[in-house]
């Protein structure tokens, strides 16, 4: 929960402990190559809607691609940004076929889930950030802070 793009200043979340019904199917984007191969295979015009935002980031003023995530969950349960991936990405045009992409709206390590394939495990846990040491961390609600 520390690496979040755009963090809202939440105090409180409540995560569901989750486990897959099978063997998930997980579309691992590692690098800008692994980003512009999932747009290309499964490309989705936003032009009009990313047009003005993503040209201020990165200057294109050409034609803007997505992948089109109706079409990846046909082959895929999930698609998971790496570390790396966030790194090397962020506010770059990459040349797609017929125009550019742009990964924008990922936290690092971000998985999005696209098909019905985790089931819930347990119960829902809240957990609590905690800044009084000046420090950002979370721990589950009512813990008790161990000094370090």
């Amino acid at each position: 929960m520390l690496l979040v793009e755009d963090d809202l200043g939440w105090s409180q979340a409540r995560v569901q402990p989750l486990r897959p019904v099978r063997p998930p199917r997980v579309y691992e984007v590692t690098g800008t190559a692994a980003w512009v191969e999932l747009v290309e295979r499964y490309p989705l015009e936003v032009t009009f809607s990313r047009r003005h935002d993503w040209w201020r980031t990165s200057r294109h003023s050409g034609r803007w691609f997505i992948p089109d995530w109706l079409a990846v969950a046909a082959d895929h349960d999930a698609v998971h940004l790496t570390v790396a991936a966030y790194l090397a990405t962020p506010g770059r045009a990459l040349a797609v076929e017929g125009g550019a992409t742009l990964v924008a709206g990922w936290d690092p390590d971000a998985t999005y889930w696209l098909t019905d394939v985790l089931t819930a495990d347990g119960e829902p846990l809240t957990w609590e950030r905690c800044d009084d040491d000046g420090t950002q961390r979370w721990r589950p609600a009512g813990a008790v802070a161990d000094g370090g």
